[in-house]
């Protein structure tokens, strides 16, 4: 019976919450979610994604590694996540999620809003958007290295996609040609069985024909 209910537990209960629904944050700055969960899965994965629907979500994260624009903490009893250098297109739907081993994952959402100014944002928000100049520009200069990198790997996939072109053509050629010495050889084939016969034809040189008549005397 206690088994059942640990089972139970595990299977129904809401492990994961999400300290707040929304969270505001804007261009440039930093915005950081708490999802609470139960100590029980202290020792569980964790993971931050992306997307509308719980089940269609892309994750971008899991505990303990963290990417150069999220960061996550595992305290225990709380998943800390933290989104630096704030974009536009980071605005969207986000799950904190626990990976559990015989039941659906636990998750719970949030809703990250990026504006473009501090307007409509707290106090708090506003006097650290004062005071991070060289966070700003070091984001920005993080943006420009990412966009950077896009354009490389822009460039990379303009160069494999003209080297492959390239091999095709020069595959092309020489099948081509191949097919043309073939055709080349074929005919020179077929002139020389012609030509023996031809030169035969001609050696034979007709004999003419004597007739000689008697002398009556």
């Amino acid at each position: 019976m206690r088994v059942f209910i640990l089972l139970s537990l595990a299977l129904f209960s809401e492990a994961m919450v999400m300290d707040e629904k929304v969270k505001t944050g804007f261009v440039l700055d930093t915005a950081s979610v708490v999802c609470n969960y139960d100590a029980y899965y202290k020792d569980h994965p964790k993971y931050w994604c992306q997307g509308y629907f719980r089940d269609y979500c892309n994750i971008i994260a899991f505990t303990p590694n963290s990417t150069n624009h999220v960061v996550l903490r595992d305290t225990g009893s709380q998943l800390i996540v933290t989104v630096s250098c704030l974009v536009k297109e980071d605005t969207g739907w986000y799950w904190c999620g626990i990976q559990r081993d015989f039941a659906r994952d636990d998750m719970d959402f949030t809703q990250l809003i990026v504006d473009d100014n501090g307007a409509g944002l707290d106090s708090d928000f506003s006097s650290r958007k004062d005071s991070s100049g060289s966070k700003n520009s070091s984001c920005r200069a993080s943006k420009v290295v990412r966009k950077a990198g896009n354009s490389r790997m822009s460039i990379l996939i303009i160069c494999v996609l003209i080297t492959v072109l390239e091999i095709i053509i020069i595959f092309s050629y020489l099948s081509m040609r191949k097919r043309s010495q073939k055709i080349r050889r074929v005919a020179s084939d077929k002139d020389l069985t012609r030509s023996p016969q031809t030169s035969q034809a001609s050696s034979v040189i007709p004999t003419p024909l004597v007739i000689n008549k008697g002398i009556v005397l």
